[in-house]
């Protein structure tokens, strides 16, 4: 008689935590449904948008000069939006030729495709396809973040259509951390965010997590990239204790170094190459609120953040996609 006792008790807590869920989803989608992807876009900022006539390898040395991890790309010929160039792109293409070519047949090969060409070269790197997601501004940050939601993307553009002539006009980009962060400052009742823990909320990523220490060279964790479709992997001590992390936006500093021929190097290396005001690796507990958990993403502009126990080790990843889905209904 005690186990049914048991089970009643789970299922109880289980729709408990379905409850909390669904309360505090119904108040932050009734918030995105009143503004709109316009609301998003400042007075002022700055937008690199690639022509798609551009040669593959000038498009990736403009991501890294100008520190970002993406930018949309314009077919000027017939005035439309193409789609988004991304630092996973890059990280796909570093593991496929590290593998089959050296670094200079690398560039050689790359320096004669452009990026009109570029989703050919995408069917190479595990039949990745190029992300065309947009959004018009005039869509509300509702169906913004389902649309992300519903991809692996954590950022998209705005396309708006030129009155005059018809033509695709690429207004701005939208991520997913714009939205959290736009939400966790405007929304009026923020009582509801300090109430419920992640664990309430069953938010996050939990069990065989992709872990490596300082010694792995960075060519090792850029396969674990791609081999299982993520985007970061903790760094731990002998110990098993969270030291750091190795993210995929890590590929962008070291290509900035000039580095990308050097990737057997120890990851303990490339972290040495970050900037001083890097974020760096941030963790919570599952007993973390939701509201101290999307302060800390808008103060650090983290992209996700590891679980970790009370021994500082590593349980789950929170990215900001676990996020917004607890807060789509």
């Amino acid at each position: 008689m005690d186990i049914p006792g048991s089970q009643r008790k789970a299922s109880n807590g289980s729709q408990s935590a379905e409850s909390k869920r669904r309360e505090l989803a119904q108040i932050a989608s009734f918030f995105l449904k009143q503004h709109s992807a316009y609301d998003m876009i400042p007075v002022s900022f700055r937008l690199i948008v690639l022509d798609t006539k551009l040669l593959v390898t000038k498009a990736l040395s403009t991501l890294v000069q100008n520190g970002v991890e993406s930018a949309p790309m314009f077919d000027s010929t017939n005035a439309c939006y193409a789609g988004m160039l991304t630092t996973t792109d890059l990280v796909n293409m570093i593991q496929y030729y590290y593998s089959n070519f050296s670094y200079s047949e690398a560039l050689e090969d790359l320096g004669q495709v452009q990026l009109e060409n570029y989703k050919e070269l995408l069917f190479r790197f595990k039949s990745r396809q190029t992300n065309t997601l947009c959004a018009n501004p005039l869509d509300t940050l509702y169906e913004v973040s389902r649309r992300l939601l519903a991809t692996d993307y954590s950022a998209l553009a705005l396309v708006d259509e030129d009155t005059d002539t018809g033509h695709d006009v690429v207004v701005s980009m939208l991520s997913i951390y714009k939205i959290l962060n736009f939400m966790a400052v405007n929304i009026d009742d923020k009582k509801k965010l300090k109430q419920h823990s992640l664990y309430d909320l069953e938010i996050g990523t939990y069990g065989d997590l992709i872990t490596a220490t300082m010694d792995v060279s960075v060519i090792d964790i850029i396969r674990m990239f791609v081999d299982n479709n993520i985007s970061v992997v903790p760094i731990l001590d002998e110990n098993g204790v969270v030291l750091n992390v190795f993210a995929e936006s890590d590929i962008i500093l070291l290509a900035r170094e000039g580095l990308l021929d050097e990737l057997d190097i120890p990851v303990s290396e490339a972290l040495a190459l970050r900037p001083d005001d890097y974020p760096g690796v941030h963790t919570c507990t599952q007993g973390d609120t939701l509201f101290s958990v999307l302060d800390t993403i808008r103060k650090t502009q983290v992209q996700r953040l590891i679980v970790v126990d009370e021994d500082i080790r590593p349980v789950g990843v929170v990215a900001l996609s676990d996020v917004l889905r607890a807060l789509i209904i």
